[in-house]
Protein backbone atom coordinates (compact mmCIF):
# COMPACT_ATOMS: atom_id res chain seq x y z
CA UNK A 1 0.00 0.00 0.00
CA UNK A 2 2.74 2.43 0.94
CA UNK A 3 4.72 1.39 -2.13
CA UNK A 4 1.73 2.10 -4.39
CA UNK A 5 1.18 5.52 -2.82
CA UNK A 6 4.87 6.36 -3.15
CA UNK A 7 4.91 5.26 -6.79
CA UNK A 8 1.81 7.37 -7.49
CA UNK A 9 3.39 10.41 -5.81
CA UNK A 10 6.60 9.99 -7.80
CA UNK A 11 4.65 9.60 -11.02
CA UNK A 12 2.62 12.72 -10.18
CA UNK A 13 5.76 14.78 -9.57
CA UNK A 14 7.31 13.52 -12.79
CA UNK A 15 4.12 14.44 -14.65
CA UNK A 16 4.18 17.95 -13.17
CA UNK A 17 7.81 18.39 -14.20
CA UNK A 18 6.91 17.29 -17.72
CA UNK A 19 3.99 19.74 -17.88
CA UNK A 20 6.21 22.61 -16.65
CA UNK A 21 8.89 21.71 -19.19
CA UNK A 22 6.34 21.63 -22.01
CA UNK A 23 4.91 24.96 -20.87
CA UNK A 24 8.39 26.57 -20.83
CA UNK A 25 9.04 25.20 -24.32
CA UNK A 26 5.69 26.56 -25.54
CA UNK A 27 6.39 30.01 -24.03
CA UNK A 28 9.88 30.06 -25.55
CA UNK A 29 8.38 29.24 -28.95
CA UNK A 30 5.78 32.02 -28.61
CA UNK A 31 8.51 34.48 -27.73
CA UNK A 32 10.71 33.31 -30.59
CA UNK A 33 7.84 33.76 -33.04
CA UNK A 34 7.05 37.24 -31.67
CA UNK A 35 10.70 38.33 -31.78
CA UNK A 36 11.17 36.94 -35.29
CA UNK A 37 8.00 38.62 -36.61
CA UNK A 38 9.06 41.94 -35.12
CA UNK A 39 12.57 41.66 -36.55
CA UNK A 40 11.24 40.80 -40.01
CA UNK A 41 8.94 43.85 -40.00
CA UNK A 42 11.72 46.10 -38.72
CA UNK A 43 13.97 44.81 -41.49
CA UNK A 44 11.28 45.55 -44.10
CA UNK A 45 11.06 49.14 -42.87
CA UNK A 46 14.83 49.49 -42.71
CA UNK A 47 15.36 48.15 -46.24
CA UNK A 48 12.66 50.45 -47.61
CA UNK A 49 14.35 53.41 -45.94
CA UNK A 50 17.75 52.40 -47.27
CA UNK A 51 16.22 52.24 -50.74
CA UNK A 52 14.72 55.70 -50.33
CA UNK A 53 18.02 57.08 -49.09
CA UNK A 54 19.87 55.56 -52.05
CA UNK A 55 17.31 56.86 -54.52
CA UNK A 56 17.48 60.38 -53.04
CA UNK A 57 21.25 60.35 -53.44
CA UNK A 58 20.94 59.70 -57.15
CA UNK A 59 20.63 62.74 -59.45
CA UNK A 60 17.42 62.69 -61.43
CA UNK A 61 15.62 60.53 -58.90
CA UNK A 62 11.89 59.96 -59.04
CA UNK A 63 10.64 62.20 -56.24
CA UNK A 64 7.03 61.04 -56.64
CA UNK A 65 8.18 57.43 -56.39
CA UNK A 66 10.21 58.26 -53.29
CA UNK A 67 7.20 59.92 -51.68
CA UNK A 68 5.01 56.89 -52.50
CA UNK A 69 7.59 54.51 -51.01
CA UNK A 70 7.91 56.70 -47.94
CA UNK A 71 4.11 56.76 -47.50
CA UNK A 72 3.99 52.96 -47.75
CA UNK A 73 6.85 52.70 -45.26
CA UNK A 74 5.09 55.00 -42.81
CA UNK A 75 1.98 52.79 -43.08
CA UNK A 76 4.16 49.71 -42.44
CA UNK A 77 5.58 51.35 -39.30
CA UNK A 78 2.09 52.19 -38.03
CA UNK A 79 0.62 48.84 -39.06
CA UNK A 80 2.71 45.70 -39.29
CA UNK A 81 5.66 46.90 -37.21
CA UNK A 82 3.37 48.27 -34.50
CA UNK A 83 1.40 45.01 -34.39
CA UNK A 84 4.60 42.97 -34.16
CA UNK A 85 5.87 45.29 -31.41
CA UNK A 86 2.67 44.69 -29.46
CA UNK A 87 3.31 40.92 -29.58
CA UNK A 88 6.80 41.48 -28.16
CA UNK A 89 5.33 43.67 -25.44
CA UNK A 90 2.86 40.92 -24.53
CA UNK A 91 5.42 38.13 -24.55
CA UNK A 92 8.11 40.09 -22.74
CA UNK A 93 10.34 40.29 -20.94
CA UNK A 94 10.12 43.99 -20.15
CA UNK A 95 13.66 44.73 -21.35
CA UNK A 96 12.93 43.32 -24.81
CA UNK A 97 9.63 45.16 -24.98
CA UNK A 98 11.53 48.37 -24.23
CA UNK A 99 14.13 47.57 -26.91
CA UNK A 100 11.42 46.83 -29.47
CA UNK A 101 9.91 50.22 -28.69
CA UNK A 102 13.28 51.90 -29.14
CA UNK A 103 13.84 50.22 -32.50
CA UNK A 104 10.34 51.08 -33.71
CA UNK A 105 10.79 54.69 -32.58
CA UNK A 106 14.18 54.88 -34.29
CA UNK A 107 12.67 53.70 -37.57
CA UNK A 108 9.74 56.09 -37.22
CA UNK A 109 12.11 59.00 -36.58
CA UNK A 110 14.08 57.99 -39.66
CA UNK A 111 10.90 58.18 -41.75
CA UNK A 112 10.22 61.65 -40.33
CA UNK A 113 13.80 62.76 -40.98
CA UNK A 114 13.61 61.72 -44.61
CA UNK A 115 10.22 63.38 -44.99
CA UNK A 116 11.68 66.59 -43.56
CA UNK A 117 14.46 66.51 -46.14
CA UNK A 118 12.08 66.18 -49.09
CA UNK A 119 9.32 68.55 -48.01
CA UNK A 120 9.00 71.26 -50.60
CA UNK A 121 11.42 69.58 -52.99
CA UNK A 122 10.37 69.73 -56.59
CA UNK A 123 13.02 68.34 -58.89
CA UNK A 124 15.19 65.30 -58.93
CA UNK A 125 18.27 66.99 -57.49
CA UNK A 126 20.30 64.66 -55.32
CA UNK A 127 20.40 65.38 -51.60
CA UNK A 128 23.38 67.38 -50.51
CA UNK A 129 26.08 65.68 -48.46
CA UNK A 130 24.77 66.99 -45.12
CA UNK A 131 21.25 65.68 -45.71
CA UNK A 132 22.56 62.31 -46.84
CA UNK A 133 24.82 62.13 -43.80
CA UNK A 134 21.91 62.89 -41.43
CA UNK A 135 19.73 60.22 -42.98
CA UNK A 136 22.57 57.69 -42.87
CA UNK A 137 23.08 58.48 -39.16
CA UNK A 138 19.42 57.71 -38.51
CA UNK A 139 19.73 54.45 -40.44
CA UNK A 140 22.88 53.49 -38.54
CA UNK A 141 21.15 54.19 -35.24
CA UNK A 142 18.26 51.94 -36.22
CA UNK A 143 20.69 49.22 -37.30
CA UNK A 144 22.40 49.32 -33.89
CA UNK A 145 19.04 49.14 -32.12
CA UNK A 146 18.19 46.08 -34.21
CA UNK A 147 21.47 44.38 -33.30
CA UNK A 148 20.80 45.02 -29.60
CA UNK A 149 17.27 43.68 -29.87
CA UNK A 150 18.35 40.49 -31.66
CA UNK A 151 21.17 39.87 -29.20
CA UNK A 152 18.85 40.17 -26.22
CA UNK A 153 16.15 38.14 -27.96
CA UNK A 154 18.60 35.28 -28.38
CA UNK A 155 19.36 35.38 -24.68
CA UNK A 156 15.67 35.49 -23.80
CA UNK A 157 14.89 32.34 -25.77
CA UNK A 158 18.09 30.54 -24.73
CA UNK A 159 19.47 30.13 -28.24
Amino acid sequence: MVGTALAAAIAGMAGQRQVRAEHRHWRRQLRRDAYAAFTVKADEVYEALRGVEAELGRPGHDLDGVRATLDATRRLVRGGLHDAQTAVELEGPEELARMAGELAKSLSVCVAAIEARIVGREGGDALDANDSYRIRRFLNHASKKREQFVSHARDAIDV
